[in-house]
């Protein structure tokens, strides 16, 4: 209730969104403490209290998608026309939008309920209808695809005479044994009276003489159940009469030809007709319902599926559980991980995570973007983020109060010196979001924005939220020392003297993932990228389907491409077996399937199967479409978080990133292959958010070389001061790299298929990361300078010898 009248009211959202505003410029504008507290005070109570009425009651204010409540999702291209002298006209911006209306208009027309109708590129159109079962998807599908373009065609005199060789007159013309001026053959279809449907031709004017933009109305016939009634308008009625006056009643015939096909050719019983007449012929009841709504809704332009997924609710709502459970244990584990380490400031980081999660969960519901299975994952995921900026302060916070510094001081500058690393790892995983939800397909732009929002809310969270919680701590006198967990105590390992053995090993890595392509050749890309059918079955815990069996199964098929059967399980919402196969063989396989496997032929009660066939259908042009546009958003996530760090540290820093970067992707890539998992669109989201997480580990260790370079004195080489810095660092490394692992773990044991494909990715990276920020991005920035004894940081490669003020 408090929610719909806050949200009836839109003025009073955007006073409070303009005072928040004021109150977060005013926190960093000022610089007395006092006020800077009660400022960010204020601030976090109005934005605490805004995302909490925004987030409840959150069945009614956090919408699902389709993956997660079920339903079905198509991505349709709008086809070129064919222009009169054979060449295909361009699709322009008006024929999308008379396709996007006319789809609107008629899944209207069928009582769909809150279809989501949105424009993709130049030519394409994605719809989604969240709670739509899989059978009811197959009649959508038809009525998207039907074009409804209505002709009517006068039929020849002779068409069904016969010549001495025994053939009709529309026979020869379809053999070309013989030319009709004027007319061409068509195929017209007929049943006998067993129900038999066969065809023969029959010849028809090439001229039109009427079409649908004649028709005023179509409905389904109240005489006749499979027929509909038409009415013509004014225009129409009167090329029906001009079309009839001169024919002879009870001999010459119409023809009925809906999208190039004749439905019926009757012969007309009077003249002239009016501008009423009847299509009948039909096979069932809802097929005149479903024509009639097409015949009012014509398509100027013919669609195409380009991509097609269904997931039935049973699934959905086993995702969700999926999701929730993983949730859950990557929470609690974090929570208490922070705790045992951090105690007491361990307990501010916690206030300031679930902050994170309830400002992510409002923005969500505020703006109304939709939760799905990749958005899951980004949550997941922003509590390995949200969880760095923490880790960051708190190790600075120990180093200032090791050094001495009373508590009030030591926090003031835990916050100062963590600042610059938090903003420059945060905005270059920011980058690599946003560039995921430009390019991205629509399943990779649930992902990006979960963790885009997600990002900003860490930063808020872990830079405001905990700064002014340890104010008022020490303000009130309740923090007066604060002690830590210390397990990873600072050494001095010589990293970059183990240089050249690493080099090695990345090599060895790097052919090992290049040439699990070459092995796997096909299989190591999935239907997003090579286009086919996925099929998957979710049997659940009562019985158990072999995959070997069912592929034994499949196998016995003739099939136009070899298909693949997986199974596996999963402790929450038990076995779910897929199929990838070619699109023309989906229909028989499920039909195999069914007939071989008891446990898939149950029949509800209502009218269906009990376990439903999700299907996910992706053309080989969209599957091309989507290799293309991946690649170009990892090129371009590379190149922008090259152009960053470039301008944030130096030329030599930017190499060393951009080149561990490749590193990772390139040999996470290949490992997804080499343990037999195929490349899909979710894994192009986290190969990117491996990126982003390996160049936030290493702009964090950059960030203290940079550091290190401006306050050391001389006397001392560059390799020591990187050494050095990289020691400095590990503690957060480690630290960092356990709690992400902690939360990605939840999800490849508690998480389903494509959850856990996501995470094993995620935790290949996490290694991967973790060990070229050390190993690959810090050598290359010390090989690029002793190159040319360049500079780094302002500092000769071989001797650092700082301005003087830098020692003041």
């Amino acid at each position: 209730m408090l929610a719909a009248a806050f949200y009836e009211t839109p003025l009073t959202l955007f006073a409070i969104g303009v005072i928040l505003v004021i109150l977060f410029f005013w926190y960093f504008a000022t610089d007395i403490e006092r006020r800077k507290r009660n400022v960010g005070t204020a601030l976090l109570v109005g934005i605490t209290a805004l995302c909490f009425v925004s987030v409840f009651p959150p069945k009614e204010r956090l919408k699902g998608g389709i993956d997660i409540v079920g339903g079905s999702s198509f991505v349709l291209r709008v086809q070129s026309r064919t222009a009169e002298d054979g060449t295909k006209e361009a699709v322009s911006h008006q024929q999308v939008d008379q396709a996007i209306k006319v789809i609107e208009q008629r899944l209207n027309g069928m009582g769909t309920t809150e279809p989501l109708i949105a424009r993709q590129g130049d030519d394409r159109i994605i719809v989604q209808m969240p709670g739509v079962d899989p059978e009811e998807s197959k009649r959508i599908r038809t009525i998207l695809e039907k074009v409804a373009h209505l002709e009517l065609r006068q039929v020849h005199k002779q068409t069904d005479e016969r010549a001495a060789g025994g053939k009709t007159l529309a026979q020869q013309v379809a053999d070309g044994e013989a030319f009709e001026p004027g007319y061409k053959a068509f195929q017209l279809k007929s049943k006998d009276e067993q129900n038999n449907e066969s065809s023969h031709p029959i010849l028809l004017s090439r001229r039109v003489a009427l079409g649908g933009s004649d028709v005023k109305h179509a409905y389904p016939s109240q005489q006749q159940a499979d027929a509909v009634s038409i009415e013509l308008n004014s225009k129409g009625g009167d090329k029906m009469i001009a079309l009839t006056e001169k024919m002879e009643a009870g001999r010459d015939r119409i023809a009925i030809v809906l999208d190039g096909e004749v439905l019926s050719a009757p012969v007309v019983k009077q003249v002239p007709l009016g501008s009423q007449f009847q299509i009948d012929g039909l096979d069932k009841p809802s097929e005149a319902q479903n024509l009639a709504n097409a015949l009012m809704n014509p398509l100027e332009n013919p669609l195409v599926v380009e991509d097609e997924r269904t997931v039935s609710p049973l699934l959905g709502a086993a995702i969700v559980q999926q999701g929730v459970w993983a949730g859950i244990l990557g929470l609690a584990l974090t929570f208490v991980f922070v705790l045992v380490y951090y105690r007491t400031a361990g307990l501010v980081a916690l206030v300031g995570l679930l902050l994170n999660c309830l400002m992510l969960f409002g923005v969500m519901a505020m703006f109304g973007f939709t939760f799905s299975l990749p958005g899951i994952a980004g949550i997941i995921l922003t509590i390995g983020v949200a969880v760095d900026a923490n880790v960051l302060i708190n190790e600075r916070l120990r180093e200032e109060l090791a050094a001495g510094k009373s508590l009030k001081v030591a926090l003031s500058a835990s916050y100062d010196k963590a600042f610059s690393a938090i903003f420059d790892s945060n905005l270059t995983s920011l980058i690599t979001a946003v560039i995921l939800f430009w390019l991205g397909s629509s399943t990779v732009k649930g992902f990006a924005v979960t963790l885009t929002i997600g990002i900003l809310c860490s930063m808020f969270s872990a830079i405001l939220a905990t700064r002014v919680l340890f104010r008022w701590g020490t303000d009130l006198g309740i923090l007066k020392n604060l002690t830590f967990l210390n397990l990873i105590s600072s050494k001095n390992y010589d990293f970059l003297g183990k240089r050249a053995v690493c080099l090695l090993i990345s090599l060895g890595l790097s052919i090992v993932a290049v040439g699990a392509f070459f092995v796997k050749q096909e299989r190591s890309l999935g239907i997003d990228f090579t286009g086919g059918t996925r099929l998957e079955f979710l049997i659940g815990k009562a019985t158990e389907v072999s995959a070997a069996d069912a592929q034994k199964q499949v196998d016995s098929l003739s099939l136009n491409k070899a298909a693949f059967v997986q199974g596996e399980s999963n402790p929450t919402s038990g076995q779910l077996l897929s199929v990838r196969c070619d699109s023309r063989d989906a229909v028989s396989i499920e039909a195999k399937l069914r007939e071989s496997f008891p446990i898939l032929a149950e029949q509800n009660p209502q009218g269906g199967y009990k376990i439903s066939a999700n299907k996910q259908e992706v053309s080989s042009l969209v599957g091309g479409d989507f290799f293309f546009t991946s690649l170009l958003a990892l090129a371009l996530g590379l190149v922008g978080i090259f152009i960053y760090v470039s301008a944030r540290f130096e030329f030599s820093f930017a190499v060393g990133a951009f080149i561990a970067l490749l590193h990772d992707c390139l040999i996470s890539a290949g490992f997804i292959v080499l343990f037999g998992r195929e490349l899909s669109l979710i894994h192009v989201g986290a190969i990117l958010t491996i990126a982003g997480y390996s160049i936030n580990d290493t702009i964090i260790i950059f960030d203290r070389i940079r550091e290190s370079l401006q306050l050391r004195r001389g006397g001392h080489t560059l390799q020591e001061v990187m050494n050095e810095a990289i020691n400095a660092t590990l503690s957060r490394t480690v630290l960092t790299s356990t709690a992400t692992l902690v939360c990605v773990l939840s999800l490849a044991v508690l998480g389903g298929s494509s959850l856990r494909d996501f995470s094993i990715v995620i935790l290949i990276g996490i290694f991967i990361g973790t060990y070229s920020s050390i190993f690959v991005a810090s050598p290359i920035v010390l090989w690029w300078a002793n190159r040319g004894k360049g500079k780094v940081g302002h500092a000769e490669a071989e001797q650092v010898s700082p301005p003087a003020k830098a020692l003041s």
